[in-house]
């Protein structure tokens, strides 16, 4: 198990200009009971798991691209006990709050405090890591680093677990729930389609494929999204 250093330069701001630390987990996040992949984080890892048996895809390595309070990835990395683990966070308060957690004691878990526009691709010399989860985050990156965020994203996994709130969603959780959220840039979903498309394919309910994977088992052309 590794960790950085701590370093102010990979400190990241919202939409609102403030940083992702304690205020922004408290407003956002809360509880974390009506949060999505976060109350329900199990339904979430039994969902892929069972795709991915039905695929008969055996993800032996995991990485997590914003993991946050780590609720999503921790039940990812319990049902399918992988070898390798890499997580990345840009906020200091979940890089600490994941070094006291025990349960990372069981796994060979590298942790990193840096944006995901921050890493280096010279780092990940080893194989892509099979699964990747990049969960309700590319919401708070900039326009003009998202190109090269994906495109560094479908070089480093083969498979991407990955959500994002469009600018309907946000008006739907508005109307519906009374949820804003001053730290997301709201975009379309064609925005994001294009910046998806060139690099990934959408096979499944929020799993997208690196368009390097070879010999998919996504190849029913009814169902893919090419």
């Amino acid at each position: 198990m590794s960790k950085k250093p701590k370093d102010s330069d990979y400190i990241a701001y919202g939409a609102n200009g403030l940083p992702f630390e304690t205020s922004y987990w408290s407003e956002i996040y809360g509880s974390g009971k009506d949060v999505d992949a976060s109350f329900n984080a199990k339904e979430h890892a039994k969902y892929v798991k069972s795709l991915f048996d039905l695929m008969q895809l055996h993800p032996r390595s995991i990485a997590d691209f914003g993991f946050g309070k780590a609720l999503l990835l921790k039940e990812f990395v319990k049902i399918f006990q992988p070898n390798r683990v890499f997580a990345v966070d840009p906020s200091e308060e979940m890089i600490d709050a994941i070094a006291k957690q025990k349960w990372i004691r069981s796994y060979n878990l590298s942790f990193l405090h840096s944006t995901i526009q921050d890493l280096e691709l010279k780092h990940f010399n080893l194989p892509p890591f099979t699964l990747g989860i990049c969960n309700s985050v590319v919401q708070y990156i900039e326009d003009k680093h998202l190109p090269k965020v994906f495109e560094k994203l479908h070089k480093i996994v083969n498979y991407l677990y990955f959500t994002v709130p469009t600018k309907n969603d946000y008006t739907r959780m508005k109307k519906e729930i009374y949820f804003t959220d001053p730290y997301a840039h709201q975009r379309s979903k064609k925005y994001y389609e294009k910046l998806i498309r060139p690099y990934f394919r959408r096979v499944a309910f929020n799993l997208l494929e690196s368009r390097i994977t070879k010999d998919s088992p996504f190849c029913d052309e009814l169902f893919v999204d090419d």
